[in-house]
């Protein structure tokens, strides 16, 4: 078995050229290096280098062993890559959640369940849960949409209406409900990291313009002090956390209001059964 150190200063002194350089790359001595080369020259039981006065070169078998030895670091690194990538996961819970509401009330729940692993959580639209769930990126994922997908089990989670918040003054407010065509045309407050829901206005409202806000502190800064309407949902007015001043009316489109779906493998539901038996139909509202 050839020591791994000893093909690691072989192949610094092919790419190198000299001893004195790959001893310096080395941070070694440049005797200690000679020594190296010669013992690996005696490990393989073949000569690897011409040997003048004051030259080393390789020969025709050590510039192909180069090669060999360069194929072998690379499967030593990979090899200790995904042995600790492998440990990585063992110690990580990875879910992909498709809006901010769930991620805010079923972190905690996980911090609980799964203490001592770390939370690993993604927030963007869910079009490819189901995938990232079949290819293990994903140990868990919160859907808008039940998947219907035998190899997926899920149970629903919660539920979440969408309102917008206006002025008092504006003629929208005297009614019930609206629809988003009513929205079109408007200036109004959005936040960009909002999941599924960055993508539920468009075709409705062409002609609105959506004053995009990256930082939560300013877009909170923005909906308190500006005149600008914003989207809220029911679970901030469940807990009356509402902007004073703001009126805010229910959105009828279908698209407004929806369902949650925690999801895992079907194979692996056992391993999160504490979770499953922790999560309600209310537990996101």
């Amino acid at each position: 078995m050839i020591d791994i150190h000893l093909l690691e200063q072989f192949h610094a002194f092919a790419e190198c050229g000299t001893l004195s350089a790959a001893a310096k790359e080395l941070h070694t001595s440049q005797p200690a290096l000679t020594r190296a080369m010669k013992k690996l020259e005696e490990d393989l039981g073949v000569t690897l280098f011409i040997r003048s006065k004051n030259q080393l070169k390789l020969n025709d078998t050590g510039l192909r062993a180069a090669e060999y030895a360069r194929d072998v670091l690379d499967a030593d690194r990979d090899f200790v890559a995904k042995v600790k990538a492998y440990e990585r996961r063992l110690r990580t819970i990875s879910i992909g959640f498709c809006a901010p509401v769930p991620q805010t009330i079923l972190t905690p729940i996980l911090n609980t369940i799964f203490d001592g692993m770390t939370i690993s959580a993604d927030m963007t639209d869910d079009a490819e849960f189901v995938d990232h769930l079949k290819s293990r990126e994903y140990n868990l994922a919160v859907l808008h949409e039940d998947p219907k997908d035998k190899d997926i089990y899920v149970k629903k989670c919660g539920h979440e209406d969408l309102f917008i918040s206006l002025m008092p003054g504006d003629p929208l407010t005297f009614y019930p409900e609206i629809h988003l065509s009513d929205l079109d045309g408007k200036s109004i407050l959005l936040l960009t990291r909002i999941g599924f829901w960055g993508n539920f206005h468009g075709n409705k409202t062409p002609n609105t313009t959506y004053l995009l806000q990256v930082d939560q502190d300013s877009f909170n800064e923005l909906t308190v002090h500006s005149n600008y309407p914003s989207f809220t949902s029911s679970y901030f007015l469940n807990r009356r956390m509402v902007i004073k001043g703001k009126v805010n009316i229910p959105i009828a489109d279908p698209e407004c209001h929806t369902d949650y779906y925690l999801a895992c493998l079907a194979s692996e539901k056992n391993k999160y059964k504490t979770l499953y038996d922790k999560i309600t139909e209310k537990t996101i509202l």
